[in-house]
């Protein structure tokens, strides 16, 4: 058994397709299924149920799974260790992030952690929340950046910045304009809401109930899996949202949008790191980087970072 055996039967049994771990890996269809077929033959079990559409786990497959996350977690951790002897001439840090944070939050400050340390290479994972979160504890991400408390005690949780969640609505809306709303009329608006899951959603819903709104009396017309589509789709609609002010400071401000007060909550962008793995040195000098300027920010998340973003696949 070797590592690279190991890396692509993790691969495969992520995307549970041949083909699609081969992309990911960079390596042609015919050597993941020659990785594959050389566990299984020199194990002589089972690891995968071709006869499905997508290939699947089988009980051995997912044993083994466990156990091979497990090896390539200490082998990374292992390489991170030698690269910190280089004293951070070289270096990478594998970042989890919420995506209001990965779009709007993070990328100025990645832009001047390789002004200070071009050897630092980082990989962004942005998704939901609690996507986020999950990496961090499989040992995926050396830090998870979310809009909200983890869910659990598995991290050690660091708080960054503030942020405030402020309901709009677009110039089409009757409410365009208006002074005041009361968090009892917002069932009288149809919604526009990020995914189950989101940060925004769950810390919106939680608020609805602290102002005793029944959750389920708001009109949900649309569920959208960024911020930049509810944000767009708020613009072309009279229908109301809640969102980052880093969404929606800028179309306020030229009077494309209008805040609806006092319909605003205020959260905080938290850093989370395995309380079993001590971070790496690069890991840290990102951290400092983090909590050194906390308000630096960009309008909009289309500058050339020297990174790579590696986006979910919905």
């Amino acid at each position: 058994m070797t590592l690279e055996q190991l890396r692509v039967f993790v691969a495969v049994a992520c995307m549970e397709h041949f083909t699609r771990a081969a992309e990911r890996l960079g390596i042609s269809q015919s050597a993941v299924s020659a990785a594959i077929a050389a566990l299984e033959s020199r194990y002589k079990i089972l690891l995968f149920d071709r006869s499905h559409r997508r290939v699947e786990l089988t009980p051995a497959g997912s044993t083994l799974l466990l156990e091979a996350q497990e090896i390539l977690a200490r082998v990374d951790l292992t390489t991170r260790r030698l690269e910190d002897l280089a004293n951070l001439r070289i270096g990478r840090v594998a970042v989890a992030a919420s995506l209001t944070v990965a779009n709007y939050w993070l990328p100025a400050h990645l832009v001047a952690l390789r002004q200070h340390y071009p050897g630092i290479a980082v990989e962004v994972w942005c998704g939901g929340s609690s996507d986020v979160e999950r990496r961090v504890a499989r040992g995926e991400a050396d830090v998870a950046i979310i809009e909200r408390q983890p869910s659990d005690d598995a991290s050690i949780v660091e708080t960054l910045i503030a942020d405030e969640i402020v309901a709009v609505v677009g110039s089409k809306h009757d409410w365009f304009g208006r002074k005041r709303v009361d968090w009892h009329e917002l069932p009288e608006t149809p919604w526009i809401m990020r995914e189950p899951g989101s940060g925004t959603r769950t810390l919106f819903e939680a608020a609805l109930v602290d102002h005793r709104v029944p959750v389920a009396a708001l009109d949900i017309a649309l569920v959208m899996r960024s911020g930049e589509a509810v944000r767009n789709a708020v613009l072309a609609s009279n229908y109301a949202a809640v969102m980052s002010t880093f969404l929606s400071d800028v179309p306020a401000s030229a009077g494309l949008l209008h805040r609806l007060e006092p319909i605003t909550i205020t959260r905080y962008f938290n850093a989370l790191l395995p309380r079993d793995r001590p971070a790496t040195r690069a890991t840290s000098v990102l951290l400092e980087q983090l909590r050194s300027t906390g308000a630096v920010s960009l309008p909009y998340p289309d500058t050339d970072l020297p990174c790579v973003y590696v986006t979910n696949s919905i």
